[in-house]
């Protein structure tokens, strides 16, 4: 990089010493080359930099549609979750005394209801009865 700039000083002076004594055809010549091949570059990096300005907000766009969608989708998650309660422990032993009373044969353990989407909780059997 160094050695770059040092080229273009060396030029740049001699570009000035020869304007006082009068620029030859050849070098004017040779500036506008090189001051259209870097005015070719800056644009050429203008729209570069453009480009990937627009892809940069895009992706950080991305990424916060994507934290939203994750936070609203855990948020409901844990909504619906709060209101279960499941126990997968077993039933407990039956007690003696409660063994002779008359337990209808038909009548199985079940799970406690709870009415979590403010429905009326009633199992299949329980509808059947009804109808019948």
């Amino acid at each position: 990089m160094q050695e770059r700039c040092s080229l273009l000083e060396e030029e740049n002076r001699r570009l000035c010493d020869g304007f006082v004594k009068g620029v030859r055809h050849e070098e004017d010549d040779l500036v506008r080359l090189q001051l259209e091949a870097l005015l070719a570059e800056k644009s050429r990096l203008a729209n570069e930099n453009a480009n990937l300005t627009r892809e940069n907000q895009c992706l950080h766009q991305l990424v916060e549609y994507h934290q939203l969608t994750s936070q609203d989708l855990s948020a409901s998650y844990e909504h619906l979750i709060s209101g279960m309660c499941l126990d997968f422990s077993s039933p407990p032993p039956p007690i003696p005394e409660e063994e002779d009373t008359d337990i209808d044969s038909n009548e199985a353990l079940k799970t406690p209801r709870i009415d979590l989407f403010g429905f009326l909780s009633t199992s299949l059997d329980e509808c059947n009865g009804e109808e019948h």
